[in-house]
């Protein structure tokens, strides 16, 4: 069978030359297909389509297996939905050709069997990306530091595959031996998956994307990292660890946010955080809890990345301190944010509190784990009910224009419909997901043990929104980030660049090019050159002890050596000079055979 990634990466060659409602037809259909090429091949099972490059190098370029049944589920699924959500406009055909990239290397991923097809979809899934951001106004300062970051991630992985296939003999993807190859690719995926400090790209470039671009984003490049993580395999408690940083990390600043875009990026990192975390448990239960997060998420993220989409293409302003009123303007939006945002926050009856409650029982086999991510869960609960807050339920401000505000489009409705329909369903009916998870793990979202910690968490947000009054008031802002010791440390390198180092490599010049002038003023005639150089020296003490007279002569006599230098052939007379000659020859050899 043709592998779901190619009938995607196929169709979206006739892109530019469609136009208007063909091609938003001919890109739906796409989606759809990619869809049902999916469910064919979970249908067929183990089938593999691979070929042998060389002797110990063979390229898998599709496989089955529970966790990619699952996860080419998941991305087809994704795929299509951001095409539904973009269906509200005509269709830029750069834009549309990035998602339809980001969707088909996304699959290509998961499908694939071997290390070197994985590379060469991770570099398209990147630079689909890349195509997405680059595609609004005034983001390319954003696009090309994305570019920067993941072709360093990319050289990474590169480099640790190359290093593991040498190793193990073979290019079949599998999980990885501890060695420097283990931590090349370890440091690769992280890249994509945000790890702390290479997650600033995120906050920097899904803001800058359009409305449609970062729900895409959102979707595909943290995700892809993920599954990667876990077909690789066998990563340990320092992952773990990783991912508790990050969903603290992640939760703080998206905390101190004022842009929603940023909020909701700085969210993405966090709720990634929860999936590197259970990964990093190493447990069946564990790999579980990640891939049902991924998908949750996807589903919860994305939602809330289209009402925020949406109210940006309806008011022309991301910032919360800007909005307000929106309720009464949009409330079909309002009602698909608060479903997307309770469900980011873990209430239960949500898809967001099947999947956390997944990974905080499974992050109990690792001490103090647990209760890291049940810190981030407050915050998170924080963050959310600011969000909704100031964007949706508190007065308009003045400032803005509530004249011309209408409901979203169809399309947004119709994707942000579906998104929240999912996030209801598998909320309330939790074995829809479990049951195609590849371990089998059951969730227990309506125990009375996560009942309980579930209410703790919004009771302890609750207290400290009454407690801390500047949570309660839009406006203040915290926009920097690690990213601004990567830029002092560029000035640094630029300034000891052009400064001290280049100083010193012109000193060293000059002094070189003194040295090489002199001895080839020497070497024209060695023996005036001598006599010349002594007469010089020796001209201050004449100066200071002879009369005028023979000062006067003996500088007539230099200077008259210097103009006719070298020319001059000045012999060396009697045996004195060939005695010396021999002398430091033989006290060289002296000292030659003493050393030796």
């Amino acid at each position: 069978m043709i592998p779901p990634a190619f009938i995607i990466l196929a169709g979206l060659l006739a892109v530019p030359l469609l136009h208007g409602t063909g091609r938003k037809i001919w890109v739906t259909a796409v989606g759809a297909g990619g869809i049902v090429a999916v469910v064919l091949a979970v249908s067929t099972g183990t089938s593999e389509l691979s070929f042998t490059l060389a002797p110990g190098i063979e390229m898998v370029l599709f496989t089955v297996d529970p966790v990619r049944a699952y996860a080419g589920m998941v991305f087809a699924g994704a795929t299509l939905l951001a095409i539904l959500y973009a269906l509200f406009r005509d269709l830029p055909a750069v834009e549309t050709m990035g998602i339809l990239a980001s969707g088909g290397a996304a699959l290509g991923i998961v499908y694939a069997g071997d290390f070197i097809t994985v590379f060469i979809f991770w570099e398209l899934l990147a630079l689909a990306s890349l195509l997405m951001i680059w595609s609004a106004p005034g983001s390319g300062g954003s696009g090309f530091r994305y570019l920067l970051y993941h072709i360093f991630g990319g050289a990474c992985l590169l480099a640790g595959c190359a290093i593991t296939v040498v190793v193990s003999g073979s290019t079949l993807l599998g999980p990885v031996v501890p060695g420097p190859g283990y931590l090349l690719i370890a440091i690769g995926i992280g890249v994509n998956a945000a790890f702390i400090p290479l997650h600033t790209w995120v906050p920097d470039a899904y803001p800058r994307a359009s409305v449609t671009g970062s729900v895409a984003l959102s979707i595909f490049t943290t995700k892809a990292a993920v599954f990667l993580f876990v077909v690789t395999g066998g990563w340990g408690q320092a992952v773990a660890w990783m991912g508790a940083s990050m969903a603290i990390y992640g939760a703080v600043f998206a905390l101190l946010q004022d842009d929603v875009r940023r909020l909701l990026s700085y969210s993405v990192i966090s709720q990634v955080g929860y999936m590197v975390a259970a990964i990093g448990v190493g447990t069946v239960a564990g790999i579980d809890a990640a891939l049902a997060h991924m998908a949750n998420d996807i589903l919860f993220k994305s939602l809330l990345f289209m009402a925020a989409g949406a109210v940006i293409y309806r008011t022309g302003t991301s910032r919360m301190s800007h909005l307000g009123g929106m309720a009464r303007t949009m409330p079909l939006t309002t009602v698909a944010a608060v479903v997307g945002g309770f469900a980011l926050a873990g209430l239960p009856g949500l898809n967001g509190s099947l999947s956390k409650a997944m990974v905080i029982e499974a992050a109990a086999g690792i001490p103090y784990l647990a209760p890291l991510l049940i810190i981030a869960a407050v915050i998170t609960v924080l963050y959310v009910v600011r969000f909704l807050y100031f964007v949706f339920f508190r007065t308009a401000p003045v400032s803005l224009n509530k004249g011309g505000i209408y409901e979203a489009p169809v399309a947004m409705l119709a994707a942000m419909t579906v998104a929240a329909g999912c996030c209801l369903l598998f909320g309330l009916f939790p074995f829809l997901l479990t049951a195609l998870l590849p371990g089998g793990t059951y969730a227990h979202p309506f125990s009375s043990g996560y009942l309980t910690e579930t209410a703790a968490v919004f009771l302890s947000a609750g207290l400290l929104l009454l407690l801390v009054r500047p949570l309660r008031f839009p406006g203040w802002s915290f926009e920097a980030d690690i990213d601004r010791v990567y830029c002092a440390a560029g000035h640094a390198l630029v300034w000891f660049v052009t400064c001290p180092l280049s100083g010193t490599t012109g000193s060293v010049n000059r002094m070189v090019s003194r040295i090489t002038s002199s001895v080839t003023w020497i070497s024209r005639n060695p023996v005036m050159a001598t006599r010349i150089t002594g007469r010089t020296f020796a001209l201050p003490f004449v100066r200071a002890l002879s009369d005028p007279a023979s000062t006067n002569a003996y500088v007539a006599a230099l200077t008259s050596m210097r103009e006719r230098y070298p020319d001059e052939k000045l012999g060396i007379r009697g045996s004195g000079y060939g005695l010396i000659l021999v002398s430091i020859i033989a006290f060289l050899y002296y000292l030659y055979d003493v050393l030796k």
